[in-house]
């Protein structure tokens, strides 16, 4: 007799032979499309960061633009103009004047000619156009876009123009002292290079401190040239003759007390007593502190004035 079973219905995992578990189909895979989940997100780009450091090209093509600037036009025809001005009358003195006594021409030319008024006026004349000149000439956009910060455009513009004033101050003010001591016999040695490489200290220190002055002056008023003029004659010229406690606040009474100690010129034009005048030290330390607290101030001003360039259209 014979036995009949029922056969069970095959699995559809047997007749396949995949697993017992597959996973289900996500949404949409009928229509070929992927997951959102699967997609890959498209890398995006990070901005690259800046370098603190100042670029040095940059800053030397700014200084270079300054100097090429201040060394043309009518300002420097002007200073070349002011400073004959000296070499002449120091000629005309030594053919004309029976009784010449080159010591006496000297500080008259040198320290109360030059120094007084020729060195002062340089100054504002030349740092007086240090940013206006770029702006009458639409240049100033060119250089605040450049990789440097504000603060280091003015300085380097800073020191731009003071080379410019000091180089053209050092050889008027060398060629005035040799033609004022020609026929001395210890003119190289004694003049040249004696007494020459202290006055051109004296006139790099005070151009110095002249051109942190008038450039710092040029950012906080209008008529620089007026404003300077006045302050010249003022303060540079009345109050530093005048033996007052004001008077120490005045470049050229600082320049004067080291001409006296370093040249030993005589003090008493000037009412310099060496016995309660300033040292040395004391003096270079208030010139290069004076001239280093203004250039950091016109610096931060620079850093923060917005500045109304002109267009072509003239607006």
């Amino acid at each position: 007799m014979t036995t009949f079973t029922s056969a069970q219905p095959p699995q559809p995992h047997e007749q396949s032979g995949l697993d017992a578990s597959p996973e289900r189909p996500t949404p949409g895979s009928a229509l070929g499309l992927t997951s959102v989940a699967n997609l890959e997100t498209p890398a995006v780009a990070r901005p690259f960061p800046l370098s603190h450091r100042i670029d040095a090209a940059a800053i030397w093509t700014v200084v270079r633009i300054t100097l090429a600037r201040q060394s043309r036009g009518r300002r420097l025809l002007v200073i070349a103009m002011l400073f004959t001005l000296p070499i002449v009358i120091a000629v005309l003195a030594r053919r004309h004047d029976v009784y010449y006594k080159a010591d006496e021409v000297e500080n008259v030319l040198i320290f109360g000619m030059i120094f007084q008024a020729l060195v002062p006026l340089t100054a504002l004349l030349f740092a007086s156009g240090m940013v206006q000149d770029d702006i009458e000439e639409q240049t100033l956009t060119y250089l605040l876009i450049r990789p440097v910060p504000r603060w280091a455009i003015y300085l380097a513009k800073l020191m731009a123009t003071f080379l410019v004033a000091v180089v053209r101050a050092v050889l008027f003010t060398t060629a005035t002292l040799i033609v004022i001591h020609w026929d001395e016999e210890n003119l190289w040695k004694t003049v040249v290079l004696g007494r020459a490489p202290l006055i051109a200290a004296l006139l790099a220190l005070c151009l110095a401190a002249y051109v942190a002055i008038f450039g710092g002056l040029s950012l906080w008023v209008r008529r620089t040239l007026v404003i300077g003029a006045i302050y010249i004659v003022v303060f540079e010229g009345v109050l530093a003759n005048i033996d007052f406690v004001v008077r120490s606040v005045t470049v050229m009474y600082y320049i004067r007390v080291l001409s006296v100690r370093w040249l030993e010129l005589p003090g008493a034009d000037w009412s310099i007593d060496l016995a309660t005048a300033p040292t040395v030290s004391t003096c270079l330390i208030s010139l290069l502190s004076a001239t280093a607290i203004l250039a950091i101030l016109g610096a931060w001003s620079f850093s923060t004035r917005e500045f109304r360039v002109k267009t072509p259209e003239g607006s």
